[in-house]
């Protein structure tokens, strides 16, 4: 159906704005949980108790009593894409990012994952031929200064980089593939169950690889707040809005808000602790942002060519 464009510009922002800010509230929570539980099965048992908060949705959708879309049949599902998106969203970014949040801020966090709409501009014009316009690439180029300064320029040119940092920059990777490869699958199942399924699938390799580890929990009562909030909005809620955000605008467009991200973590951390950023963070973080703005006022990108299309579908 056709949607007026202020009214799906409107939602489109709606959706990426609260899909970034409940994405910034798990950088917080995932450090208070983190005292009490391993990093891979806070990771693991995260997204599984996300996966199961969308099954009943899922029920009465199959059943009907929820008029989105078709149910697609188990057999008819696209478990490759599910599976590489999986491996990538979930058990990629989520194995790193927790890993390294043992060893770096909430805040440094957050801003380093919010730098790769950097990868996804590079693979996208190899893998989905999407053009970036030279204005785009000038914030893209200020974005990458503003990470350098992030982690501190005495640290990149010894080649210093934290173990924390460089955990978190290989999540930033993982999520970048992840956007690249949900757009080029082109799945045709909804939103949810996309979410659902990546989750799941997900969270039983971040399970597998923690008994591997030989990692043991146990979950404290204090700490049920913060674990279910992150499990649910800012895992169920932050992905499935993500996705619908992905799937309306363009990868490296929807990629560049994730700076809003470190913007709302940092918001949230000082709300609950009192915590800053030091000096060079908060120009790191200026200067990602000055880069995100200006990429986010170039057009959508667009495919270079009708065939172009059709080889990024394949």
């Amino acid at each position: 159906t056709f949607m007026n464009p202020c009214v799906a510009q409107r939602r489109y922002l709606l959706l990426i704005l609260s899909s970034t800010f409940l994405q910034g509230s798990s950088f917080v929570a995932s450090k208070i949980v983190l005292t009490e539980l391993p990093p891979l099965w806070l990771a693991a048992l995260r997204f599984f108790v996300a996966a199961l908060s969308l099954v009943p949705w899922l029920w009465l959708r199959r059943c009907g009593r929820v008029a989105v879309g078709t149910a697609v049949p188990i057999s008819a599902m696209p478990w490759l894409g599910l599976t590489v998106i999986g491996l990538l969203q979930t058990a990629g970014v989520m194995a790193f990012l927790t890993l390294g949040l043992t060893q770096t801020t909430a805040s440094k966090a957050a801003i380093l994952m919010a730098s790769n709409p950097l990868l996804v501009a590079l693979l996208a014009g190899i893998l989905l031929k999407e053009r970036v316009r030279p204005l785009a690439w000038l914030g893209l180029l200020l974005a990458f200064a503003g990470v350098v300064i992030c982690i501190g320029m005495q640290s990149v040119m010894s080649g210093a980089i934290g173990y924390g940092e460089a955990l978190v920059m290989a999540g930033s990777a993982c999520w970048a593939l992840a956007t690249l490869a949900n757009k080029r699958f082109r799945l045709t199942i909804d939103t949810w169950t996309l979410a659902f399924w990546q989750m799941l699938i997900g969270a039983t390799a971040l399970a597998l690889l923690a008994a591997w580890r030989g990692e043991l929990f146990i979950l404290p009562a204090h700490t049920a707040v913060a674990f279910l909030w992150l499990a649910i909005p800012a895992s169920t809620g932050a992905m499935g809005l993500w996705f619908a955000a992905l799937h309306t605008g363009g990868a490296v467009r929807t990629s560049g808000f994730l700076f809003l991200c470190p913007l709302f973590a940092a918001l949230i951390t000082f709300a609950i602790s009192g915590e800053m950023l030091s000096t060079h963070e908060m120009l790191g973080g200026v200067m990602i942002a000055v880069g995100i703005v200006l990429l986010s006022r170039t057009p959508a990108a667009r495919p270079a060519s009708r065939a172009a299309s059709l080889e990024a579908s394949l």
